[in-house]
């Protein structure tokens, strides 16, 4: 099982089309692309996601990617 810190860092190089959830509610969306990039320039501090409701802007360490099957 992944740690916050590791969950965190993998979420920073997510790719288009990654399906995502919101921690804070459960909703499901799909990255669309990154948003904005850490100072460091290496990997990603937000995502611009689509949702059912529309586009919006997720923080990198308020999503998760589900398991696959």
């Amino acid at each position: 099982m992944l740690k916050i810190d590791e969950t965190t860092r993998a979420n920073r190089q997510l790719t288009p089309g990654t399906a995502v959830v919101s921690i804070e509610d459960g909703e499901p969306g799909r990255i669309v692309r990154v948003c904005t990039h850490r100072r460091s320039g290496v990997g990603a501090w937000s995502y611009v996601v689509k949702t059912q409701y529309g586009r919006e802007i997720w923080e990198a360490g308020e999503l998760f990617v589900p398991a696959r099957d």
